[in-house]
């Protein structure tokens, strides 16, 4: 326990101290700012502008962002993991989930800091055309694809040796099977389909069986890449 909670600190402290998180927060705060004093100003309505700031800005920023913050997790620690696992100062399965939970954690906790405020001052100042169970059903879905994105980032970091491989591997799959799936109507498994019906997810016109399955599938994926993390990592030659 006590090697997890040495894993879990340290991970946290480099991931608060990394460049790329510093950026990744820099480029959502300045356009959320940007965006609640134009929705302001000009009455933009609410569902529109918060939907416009996750497609436009939070969506392919956090994509990139958590892609390298995930998928470095394993794959760039090669020799870090060898030497501690090695020396049976940390089990395997100690190891990844400390790097399950802090990548993860970490995400999520950017992502909420960022726009839980962003969705309070875009409700208040622009014209309100939103639901309260809406927003927080977006909001919801949202925090799941994010999830999502992390623990299959943590899964390809697993597979893969090399980080920039393992970074593009994510985003074209996420990506690509995003766009596959609208195409062929499964919109509530597809992470695209998801972003382009948040309009009317805020204003809550989404039908419930439609945020419902988002809200299954999802958390689904998301544990079925975990679980192939942990049984990859655990019979992983080092």
């Amino acid at each position: 326990m006590q090697a997890f909670l040495a894993i879990l600190r340290y991970d946290v402290e480099q991931l608060t101290r990394s460049w790329v998180t510093r950026v990744w927060i820099l480029l959502l705060v300045v356009p959320a700012l940007f965006l609640v004093a134009v929705a302001a100003n000009e009455k933009e309505l609410a569902s529109e502008t918060m939907a416009a700031y996750i497609a436009a800005v939070l969506a392919p920023f956090s994509a990139l962002a958590v892609a390298v913050i995930a998928s470095s997790a394993v794959s760039g620690e090669a020799s870090i993991i060898a030497d501690s696992i090695m020396s049976r100062s940390v089990t395997r399965t100690e190891y990844i989930s400390a790097k399950i939970i802090a990548r993860m954690g970490f995400t999520l906790a950017v992502y909420l800091a960022v726009m839980i405020p962003f969705a309070y001052l875009i409700i208040r100042y622009a014209a309100a055309d939103t639901s309260i169970a809406g927003v927080v059903a977006g909001v919801l879905m949202v925090a799941l694809l994010l999830a999502f994105l992390a623990a299959f980032g943590l899964t390809m970091s697993t597979l893969l040796s090399n980080v920039l491989m393992a970074v593009l591997a994510v985003l074209l799959v996420i990506v690509l099977s995003g766009v596959v799936l609208q195409f062929l109507g499964l919109t509530w498994m597809s992470t695209t389909a998801v972003i382009e019906a948040l309009p009317r997810t805020f204003r809550g016109q989404s039908s419930s069986w439609d945020v419902a399955r988002v809200i299954v599938v999802f958390p689904s994926l998301t544990a079925a890449s975990l679980f192939t993390s942990i049984w990859v990592f655990r019979r992983k030659d080092l």
